[in-house]
């Protein structure tokens, strides 16, 4: 039996945490550990109550409270937390959730009835139970076409038949094996968050590895509180995600363009054009949700230029 080590960070949403550890204790096939990454405070009242479910519902021991010294954020977070995993606890696969994503009963076991193979990644398929179980988020899947290989599936009618299903890759629900982080690493920590969700899968696909969807391991998180605005130029897809904090879009558009700078280092005019499209978009979605401001565009403006030169500097 494979050693399964569920990871998540923990900061200031204590009934979110006791909610997900509650939906681990309830799997058909529970995980064998589970590390909480607190980053907040060691005197968090809610750390003693993990400690008791770690008494009443598990084996004890099998909950980890691993304790950053400041907020790294989920990315700087998960990159710990996955070197913990497979380093101390010697675990064979680390199945990546948040605080407010939670597992079905059979979600786990659904993820494991998969065949297992040297370079797949298997992930759960997230979906949101306040919306009839729609997908919480875009899913991007092979097409099978040369001239567009990728699609994203909007909803549960465009996903292809079958029980397993080509992606291109994902963060939440994933089931990372311990040779994509012997080869690929941990996510950068500096992140911080809205970045490890694209960085990683596509450190491990340059590693080598392929990712599948589950759909019957299904996965509960919320979707965006706000209807997402989807632009297409080709054979490209942009979403704007409208109601986000400032903070929030900071962190997201410095990761992108910081990321474009991973994918093309030498490639200097096309990552300036793909920047200045970017930033075109935004602000065509921005004036769509009624949210355009010239501080939002300096916002922009920042997030882009320290993505660009690779200065992950905080928001």
């Amino acid at each position: 039996m494979p050693h399964i080590c569920a990871i998540f960070t923990h900061f200031a949403g204590p009934q979110r945490t006791l909610t997900c550890l509650g939906r681990l204790a309830q799997q058909t096939r529970r995980p064998d550990s589970i590390v909480v990454i607190n980053n907040g405070s060691p005197q968090d009242p809610v750390l003693e109550q993990i400690r008791r479910l770690d008494a009443q519902l598990f084996a004890p021991g099998t909950i980890r409270i691993l304790q950053m010294e400041a907020n790294l954020g989920n990315a700087g977070g998960c990159a710990r937390g996955i070197a913990y995993a497979f380093e101390e606890l010697q675990a064979d696969h680390v199945w990546v959730l948040d605080d407010d994503s939670w597992p079905r009963p059979h979600t786990l076991e659904a993820l494991l009835a998969v065949p297992d193979a040297p370079d797949l990644v298997r992930m759960s398929l997230v979906v949101d139970p306040a919306k009839g179980d729609e997908l919480s988020w875009p899913l991007t899947i092979a097409t099978g076409s040369e001239k567009r290989p990728w699609e994203n599936a909007m909803v549960r009618d465009d996903l292809p038949e079958g029980n397993t299903i080509p992606s291109r890759g994902g963060w939440l629900g994933a089931l990372y094996p311990r040779a994509a982080w012997e080869k690929a690493g941990v996510p950068t920590e500096a992140l911080f968050i809205r970045g490890e969700d694209e960085e990683y899968p596509w450190k491990v696909r340059n590693a080598g590895f392929r990712f599948v969807t589950v759909r019957d391991s299904e996965l509960e998180h919320p979707s965006a509180k706000r209807r997402l605005i989807r632009y297409r130029i080709g054979s490209k897809t942009f979403f704007y995600e409208p109601g986000l904090p400032i903070s929030r879009v900071y962190y997201k558009v410095r990761n992108w363009a910081w990321l474009q700078r991973l994918r093309m280092p030498h490639n200097y005019p096309h990552r300036l054009a793909a920047c200045g499209a970017y930033l075109v978009l935004c602000c065509s979605g921005m004036l769509a949700a009624g949210e355009f401001r010239l501080g939002h565009v300096y916002t922009l403006l920042r997030a882009l230029h320290n993505g660009f030169y690779g200065k992950l500097r905080p928001f």
